[in-house]
């Protein structure tokens, strides 16, 4: 039974996350300001449950490649979470959510090709429902090859983006969880982030921080790392199959129900069609 309310709270978190980007854009505040916000709210957390857990010494011939791993990784934590919230802006919050949760295609290809994973027909068959699922989500397909910086482009570069930030996880658990806690792994993650966005505000001289940015930045650096503290204590109760295609697929209806019913998101017959697909290839993968 507490595996599943972790679940809950996991969907719940990430369903929020979008619903705060979404107020982000509404509101039309400053997208860079509160991401760096976000993550230095998020960095301040880990550093709490690292000094919780207890902080053992890595050792100093791992610890340069966990470092410079987790700071790219930040940097792909900060730029998606840009595109994530302009699309969520421009393409809905039920149509955001659904490419960036099928964006476990990414991680299943690296399983393949790096760790020589077998696949089994479902599987197969749900890679190919993904790029259906995409190209069903796509607004305006027409328009994508005349004008590159149209919205849904930023769909793509959003799944692409999610599924190298999931894959990165992956690498960590399997190569590097042995130099550093996952709690000191996340908090450079979320630190390295916080730094770039804090350098692209003090060249662009944008630093000057609203009240209500800090709020905003505030709301959303909580559930951000709130999801993967939830989601890691789901996987101690339960299968990951199970934890994983319940929290995406919990994910996609709850942001979707979110987006019609909140923020008044009108779909296409296709891009329902696009979600329908997405919850279907989700099962399959996993």
């Amino acid at each position: 039974m507490a595996g599943w309310v972790f679940i809950f709270l996991c969907a719940a978190s990430s369903i929020l996350i979008a619903h705060f980007f979404k107020v982000t854009e509404y509101r039309k505040l400053n997208t860079t300001r509160v991401l760096t916000v976000n993550y230095l709210i998020a960095t301040i957390f880990a550093a709490v449950l690292a000094v919780r857990e207890g902080v053992s010494v890595p050792q100093m011939n791992d610890i340069t490649i966990a470092v410079i791993f987790a700071a790219a990784i930040g940097f792909v934590f900060i730029a998606n979470f840009f595109i994530y919230s302009k699309s969520v802006h421009l393409n809905g919050v039920g149509i955001t959510v659904a490419a960036m949760r099928v964006s476990l295609l990414v991680p299943v290809f690296i399983s393949i090709l790096w760790y020589q994973e077998v696949l089994s027909t479902p599987q197969w068959l749900g890679i190919l429902i993904v790029f259906g699922a995409l190209f069903l989500l796509l607004p305006n397909k027409r328009k994508l090859i005349k004008e590159p910086f149209s919205a849904g482009w930023l769909l793509v570069v959003l799944f692409i983006g999610t599924g190298v930030g999931d894959a990165s996880l992956m690498v960590y658990e399997t190569e590097l969880s042995s130099v550093f806690s996952k709690e000191i792994f996340m908090g450079i993650v979320f630190f390295s982030a916080f730094l770039i966005g804090l350098t692209v505000l003090i060249l662009k001289k944008n630093y000057a921080i609203k009240k209500e940015e800090w709020i905003m930045g505030a709301a959303i650096g909580v559930p951000n790392l709130l999801t993967s503290i939830f989601l890691i204590l789901a996987l101690e109760q339960l299968s990951g199959a199970i934890v994983y295609s319940s929290v995406n697929i919990l994910t996609v209806l709850g942001a979707t129900f979110v987006g019609v019913f909140r923020w008044k998101d009108h779909f296409t017959k296709l891009q329902w069609a696009g979600i329908g697909a997405a919850v279907v290839a989700i099962l399959l993968l996993l």
